[in-house]
């Protein structure tokens, strides 16, 4: 499937959606009427048993049928949420592949100026690698892929695992768009999973007291009993009402604490019964590679587990309605037995509960890096072997579209672990950093990568192209970039395997002091294990490739100026730059005269 291939893909989806999203509303608005007519009957039923007790059976046949109606009405919102989100999804893929990713989140409040290299290649922000391919919508699920795209997979069978499931996954846009579109539907509160997983670990109120596994059984039972009693024995009515007076008084020494269990709990409803709806899709599905089998098994459980304990909240609910509340109080210990039941699933249940929410936070991540395979059916799964090593063949930048990125081979081994990139403004030199470096940061996340073939090993990155001053912390440029640098250097003195991306480096200091440091920098990175990409403007340092032809190789972005026309081909080639174009661009711009002034 080519590009234009995908977007028709979800083009389709999308006005299939659409024509199922007008169905489902002519019904909701059927249903509607239906029930205002029904009420309307029953309304008239009620007035005309008055006079004719035959219409009461029309009474209470009304009462079923608006009942059935109701939840009919129910069932056919929550579908008609579920296909808007279905329809909105759709939409996004669409604009996102014509270039405007502005529908998805972000990222931006995961940038971090001091982070190793994500700063540096734009993995968070707008029009980052976050953006492009996050689609988790719980607030785990976007912490969760914003780990992975910030540190890489602990082992090679981590990375092989994830391949696989990402493969399995690609192939299956209806299921995961499904999982998406559940996720939606999703309003979370910053600390809702915390606070859920914070009231665990409260002491129980009465789980843990024997006395009421046999009290709450026996009291409500006697209670009740008298109850039925008191119809046919009317000295029992006393009795009754005592028991009953008995239950509330019994209920006054704990209602302080049931109060506030159950405003803590009662407000956790709705996110267990959307977490339960994404796991319902998560469990119904059968998968064949390892790691989605595991999350499905999982998934099953906690399908079943959250449903439950949602269930539970709900019924505890019941007493917020007066009514109720008086009735099933006085004669069952309604409120205690609630919070019974919800220490047992406690109980139960406890150690499992953060396994079975990161089931869904796993699924998103798997769903999300699928997705963006199917998105770029171009793209390839790298090969992760143990050399210090990384060999890519046609490698552009996952984020420019196919039909501008001009793509280049790169090849980093003991033979030449340090490339000096030499080339003109704009000719493509970061550019070329940048794609080597998100494409490992891809590849370590068992992604796809933008490249025919991409070999790589597991290993640490670290950039210096985007340092910023602070001036919280009383720093310099100049001051964070050696900062940067020293820390770089600590890691390789320690043995530290790394690859080191860096941009125009000692850009503070005047060019004479520039070009002795960027030297220096050089002769100390071929002395440890590591692979270097260093693009500068400074030619001089090209001459380090003859006193180091082992390790050392000059490469270069070349411009091009034709009639008076600058252009480039961002093609990478062997040796150093012979044309640069700062004087030309300026001089183009009217910063300074085209022709020498006459004094």
């Amino acid at each position: 499937m080519n590009p234009d291939q995908t977007v028709s893909f979800y083009q389709e989806r999308k006005n299939g959606f659409e024509t199922q999203l007008n169905s489902k509303t002519k019904k909701i608005n059927l249903v509607s009427s239906i029930r205002i007519a029904t009420a309307l009957f029953f309304l008239l039923s009620v007035y005309l048993s008055f006079s004719n007790t035959s219409f009461l059976y029309a009474v209470f046949a009304t009462i079923v049928v608006f009942a059935v109606l109701v939840q009919h009405h129910s069932r056919l919102f929550r579908e008609r949420v579920h296909l808007e989100n279905l329809l909105k999804i759709n939409t996004w893929e669409v604009q996102a592949l014509h270039g405007d990713a502005t529908c998805f989140m972000s990222g931006s409040e995961f940038i971090d100026p001091h982070h190793p290299y994500t700063h540096d290649l734009d993995i968070f922000g707008e029009g980052s690698l976050f953006q492009a391919i996050n689609r988790s919508n719980t607030i785990h699920g976007k912490k969760e892929m914003a780990q992975q795209l910030s540190a890489p997979l602990n082992s090679a069978e981590d990375i092989k695992l994830y391949q696989d499931a990402i493969r399995e996954l690609a192939s299956r846009t209806d299921f995961r768009q499904h999982f998406q579109a559940a996720g939606l539907e999703i309003k979370e509160e910053a600390r809702d999973q915390e606070q859920l997983l914070a009231w665990l670990r409260v002491p129980p109120i009465l789980y843990n007291r024997p006395f009421f596994r046999i009290f709450l059984i026996a009291f409500p039972a006697i209670t009740v009993g008298c109850l039925i009693a008191a119809f046919f024995v009317s000295m029992i009515k006393p009795v009754m009402i005592l028991l009953a007076l008995s239950q509330w008084a019994f209920l006054g020494f704990y209602l302080k604490r049931v109060n506030v269990f159950h405003e803590y709990i009662s407000r956790k409803k709705t996110i267990l019964e959307k977490y339960a709806h994404i796991l319902h899709f998560l469990q119904n599905e059968e998968f064949t590679s390892s790691l989605l089998q595991d999350i499905s098994a999982k998934a099953h459980e906690a399908d079943v587990k959250i449903k439950s304990l949602a269930s539970l909240v709900s019924s505890f609910n019941a007493r917020l309605n007066a009514m109720t509340n008086l009735v099933v109080n006085s004669f069952l210990l309604y409120d205690l037995q609630c919070v019974y039941r919800l220490e047992r699933w406690k109980y139960a249940n406890a150690g499992s509960l953060k396994t079975w929410l990161d089931v869904v936070t796993k699924g998103e991540v798997l769903g999300s890096l699928a997705t963006f395979s199917f998105n770029h059916p171009a793209f390839t799964y790298p090969s992760i072997h143990t050399a210090l090593a990384i060999d890519g063949i046609a490698v552009g930048h996952p984020l420019i579209p196919g039909d501008e990125c001009v793509p280049n081979d790169v090849l980093l081994d003991g033979d030449q672990s340090v490339l000096i990139i030499t080339g003109a403004n704009m000719a493509g030199k970061s550019t070329f950093l940048r794609a080597i470096g998100v494409n490992l940061v891809l590849a370590l996340s068992g992604a796809v990568v933008c490249a025919k073939s991409f070999h790589c090993p597991i290993i640490a990155m670290r950039s210096g192209m985007r340092t910023a001053d602070s001036l919280k912390d009383h720093e310099s440029y100049f001051y964070a970039e050696l900062n940067r640098l020293k820390t770089i250097m600590d890691e390789l003195k320690n043995d530290k395997p790394l690859l080191i991306l860096l941009d125009e480096i000692l850009k503070g200091t005047n060019s004479t002091d520039k070009q002795l440091g960027s030297i220096a920098l050089v002769k100390q990175l071929l002395q440890h294990p590591c692979l270097a990409l260093i693009a500068t403007h400074d030619l001089v340092l090209g001459a380090l490739e003859k006193e180091f032809p082992a390790q050392l190789r000059n490469f270069c972005f070349e411009a091009t100026i034709e009639n008076d026309q600058l252009s480039f081909d961002y093609k990478l080639k062997p040796g150093l730059a012979q044309t640069m174009n700062a004087t030309y661009l300026m001089k183009k711009m009217g910063i300074i005269p085209s022709e020498s002034s006459p004094e």
